[in-house]
């Protein structure tokens, strides 16, 4: 079978190899769709030291084969499995701190999600790893689920209120979910800022006011009716945009940290600017299992419209043309397809 590999250069590689034999408590599916992620990208440039360097996570697929010991799913369900899963028994996950957990971070998809077909582990499986969305979802859609899920996090993390004025940096297909779920969870006013005119007016589609003047924090006064905004995302992994989002933040306010910075990236900043006006930095990274069946149901039920994300579908064969356009900028949401 093709997967798309990182291959010994460092670099992605279209190759050819054995179709995953499923084993005991293990489920091979077949893939119909898979996103590309920030995480992938920053996987393939040697920048991301989180987690083994396994591309391919926002998989959708059918079932293609159930192991031994394994029951609830047979051959051609639709499926959305997540790449990891907390044990949900450690001291991490009983403290509310599930992707911390220890185990989460073991396992993933065999040998990829940018493969015809991938193996769930049985850990994976038995942790309840899989979720099954109803028959109606679009599978394309559907592999919003997984970055949907973390974004649903971020605003838990935050403590999100509803009536807040919120600024979302970076307006990538993350930062289209979270102007989403902001409108979605009634926030007062969502105003979202890029470097690319084409996401500047896919974020406007999307509902939010954008800003297009190169000094965030001087247009905002013109935006709200007060200095700065409760809640900064910044959902790029530029310090120099965690700069940025530290002074459009009220006194008092929090910015999210949701990007994933450079491995070994250094913040240049007045930290006690941070204490005298009280700003909170939370970061977030990654979703749960009930993150993903909240997502999922938000997608299927239509309440958080994705469709309008995802601008371009390619081949396994034509990944390389897909990384071009993902560092062009002007695009969405990329789904790889078989």
């Amino acid at each position: 079978m093709r997967a798309v590999l990182i291959g010994q250069t460092g670099k992605p590689e279209l190759v050819e190899v054995p179709l995953p034999i499923v084993g005991r408590g293990e489920v091979v599916i077949k893939m119909i769709a898979c996103g590309i992620c920030g995480t992938d990208i920053e996987k393939i440039k040697g920048h991301y030291k989180g987690s083994m360097p396994v591309i391919g996570h926002e998989a959708v697929g059918s079932v293609e084969e159930v192991g031994d010991d394994v029951s609830g799913f047979r051959k051609g369900i639709i499926v959305v499995p997540h790449h990891h899963v907390e044990c949900g028994k450690c001291y991490y996950c009983i403290h509310g701190s599930e992707t911390m957990c220890p185990e989460y971070r073991k396992y993933n998809f065999i040998p990829g999600g940018f493969a015809e077909f991938f193996k769930l582990p049985a850990w994976i499986v038995s942790n309840g790893g899989i979720h099954v969305p109803p028959r109606n979802i679009n599978p394309e859609e559907a592999t919003l689920t997984e970055p949907l899920a973390c974004c649903i996090r971020a605003l838990k993390r935050v403590g999100l209120k509803r009536g807040i004025n919120a600024l979302i940096l970076g307006l990538g297909p993350i930062g289209l979910l979270f102007i989403k779920l902001l409108r979605y969870y009634e926030a007062e006013s969502v105003i979202g800022y890029d470097l690319t005119e084409y996401r500047l007016k896919m974020a406007e589609k999307a509902g939010a006011k954008v800003v297009h003047s190169d000094n965030v924090a001087t247009e905002l006064p013109y935006i709200v009716d007060r200095r700065g905004v409760d809640l900064t995302i910044l959902a790029t992994g530029s310090m120099k945009g965690l700069a940025t989002a530290l002074d459009c933040t009220r006194p008092g306010g929090i910015v999210c940290l949701f990007g994933l910075p450079p491995h070994n990236s250094k913040l240049d900043y007045d930290i006690s600017r941070l204490v005298n006006y009280e700003l909170s930095i939370v970061t977030s990274n990654a979703a749960t299992k009930k993150e993903m069946d909240e997502a999922l149901k938000l997608i299927s039920e239509g309440v958080i419209k994705v469709d309008d994300i995802i601008t371009h579908r390619l081949s396994l064969d034509r990944f390389g043309e897909a990384l071009e356009i993902y560092e062009s900028r002007d695009c969405g949401k990329i789904i790889i397809t078989p």
